[in-house]
């Protein structure tokens, strides 16, 4: 190279930053999307700015809206299998997200997604983005873990995986019974570590404080990637993969329009004349005595969450209802929410239900 070159003329590789990932599976209405506003917020006290990839089987804006003030920035994704038919979506949008100046990326996965195919292809996309730790939390719901019927094997699926698990709804446990689901957790994962959001954030913020030390060069990248290659983890092999994968096929999902507002009285009723076939049911309703204010109820199988929750949505967002389950009949649950709701709801566009 000649002397006289410049030090700009020189090809340098391009330096990729680290950052760390945070992933959250659980079954449908486990209380992902809960606990991640407190990951949230805990990160926003320690002064960290996240993006977040939040997928959901149906009409993921929703709770988009509700988290768009918490993140520095939110990406929405509707798939019904991101494993499978949203599965380069979604490896678009992490790709997309790891050039982010942010301190870290997390991604909520729907309640019925198998884990293994995004875990794998972070090891294989390694020479495209760097973000490590990489951490997968699985929420546990206490009042539902190990009674999914038929789905059980999918819950043990999206907790195999797991890194660190949290309890929800553990109050509604006595110690001797907490003490008991969590040796049965333990006895399906022993190498996860049960934690909180503020444990979570700490220890994000730790990593974030660690990784400003380290970028790599593209080309370490590459070959850590084809290092990755030869010793990449095999999934667990209890059951045949093929077969647990196959229950996140099993659900479909439908969207109902609602008229605004609604009767505030109305909608305890209705969530619980919806048929049991509804696994998971979200509703964003604005009430008249709340005039600008719109509020989300949900239901996890036949369990109504006792209050709503007030959420800030943008009015491009309609007010609907989002239900999913394993033999969902869209025009029965149609009927119901107009009787106990309200006579105009409908389905989106031209009355025909969008089923997954």
């Amino acid at each position: 190279m000649s002397t006289t070159t410049s030090l700009t003329e020189i090809a340098l590789p391009p330096v990729v930053a680290v950052r760390p990932l945070l992933m959250l599976t659980g079954f449908l209405g486990s209380g992902k999307t809960t606990l991640l506003r407190s990951i949230l917020d805990e990160l926003a006290e320690r002064e960290h700015l996240a993006d977040v990839l939040l997928n959901d089987r149906e009409n993921a804006s929703i709770d988009r809206e509700t988290l768009k003030d918490r993140a520095a920035n939110v990406l929405a994704l509707t798939g019904s299998c991101v494993c499978c038919e949203g599965y380069d979506e979604l490896v678009e949008m992490i790709l997309k997200a790891s050039k982010s100046q942010h301190d870290l990326l997390l991604i909520e996965l729907n309640g019925t997604a198998d884990p293994i195919p995004l875990l794998e292809s972070f090891t294989l996309l390694e020479s495209k983005f760097c973000l490590r730790p990489r951490w997968q939390v699985c929420v546990i719901d206490a009042r539902h873990f190990g009674k999914r019927g038929n789905f059980d094997e999918l819950e043990k699926l999206q907790l195999e995986t797991a890194s660190h698990f949290t309890i929800s709804w553990n109050s509604e446990l006595n110690e001797q019974e907490e003490r008991a689901l969590e040796k049965k957790v333990m006895t399906i994962n022993s190498q996860a570590t049960r934690t909180t959001a503020p444990l979570l954030a700490d220890a994000l913020s730790r990593a974030i404080r660690n990784n400003r030390h380290h970028t790599f060069a593209k080309k370490q990248l590459d070959q850590n990637h084809h290092a990755s290659l030869r010793f990449a983890p095999i999934p667990p092999s209890k059951k045949n993969l093929h077969e647990r994968h196959e229950l996140a096929h099993q659900f479909t999902g439908c969207n109902i329009i609602f008229p605004k507002p609604v009767e505030e009285t109305r909608v305890p009723v209705w969530l619980k004349k919806l048929p049991a076939s509804v696994i998971r049911a979200k509703a964003l309703v604005a009430h008249p005595s709340e005039e600008g204010s719109r509020f989300l109820y949900e239901r996890v199988g036949e369990i109504a969450s006792p209050s709503p929750i007030p959420v800030r949505v943008s009015e491009k967002v309609p007010c609907s209802g989002i239900f999913i389950g394993a033999d969902l009949d869209p025009r029965e649950i149609l009927s119901i929410t107009r009787e106990h709701l309200h006579p105009d709801c409908h389905f989106p566009e031209s009355g025909i239900p969008q089923v997954l």
